[in-house]
């Protein structure tokens, strides 16, 4: 029992260490540092003790793999969930989106003035949507590089570490099984 109590506590102070490297080397990545993402509040530690063994899981939200791994181009722009999704990232950085020079350009050109004011007059909601149209595009042609902000972290040899650290508590041979879950 007292074996039990010393593997908990061991794996407990690894996933605070873990989450807190990973916090940081996320951190580092970012290009405003003065930002904390969503996706570094959302790591958590778990660990579950079963009969068969003992899991541990380091949670986040699901969008990790795309932000450490990137993402390639693709065929088509899909359903839109991309879209949605830079709208809402677009919202809670609050960006400042204006009307392209393109545009304004055209409007100088324009004869009739009730014409031009609408095509000048665009709402905000309509400037989001356009630059998230143009984000997503960008994306789906050329996809983008991952930061392997979670990579760097787990492969700086501290699984092999607690391997050895739990090892030595146990007396035995201790296989440590990295799967990485997405959806």
């Amino acid at each position: 029992m007292a074996i039990d109590n010393e593997i908990k506590d061991l794996l407990n102070g690894f996933g605070k260490q873990l989450v807190t490297d990973t916090q940081k080397s996320l951190k580092s990545k970012q290009k405003d540092q003065s930002l904390n993402s969503r996706l570094s509040t959302s790591i958590k530690p778990e660990t579950t003790f079963e009969s068969g063994g003992i899991t541990f899981k380091l949670k986040m939200n699901d969008y990790w793999d795309a932000v450490n791994s990137g993402r390639s181009e693709t065929r088509n722009s899909g359903d839109g969930a991309l879209r949605r999704n830079l709208i809402n990232w677009i919202k809670t950085r609050k960006l400042k989106v204006e009307i392209s020079k393109r545009k304004t350009a055209k409007a100088t050109t324009l004869k009739n003035k009730k014409i031009k004011k609408v095509y000048k007059k665009q709402t905000y909601e309509q400037a989001v949507e356009n630059l998230a149209f143009v984000i997503a595009r960008k994306i789906h042609k050329e996809g983008y590089e991952g930061n392997h902000f979670f990579d760097e972290v787990i492969n700086d040899g501290r699984t092999e570490k607690l391997k050895e650290d739990i090892a030595k508590l146990i007396q035995t041979e201790v296989i440590i099984d990295i799967q990485q879950a997405t959806k």
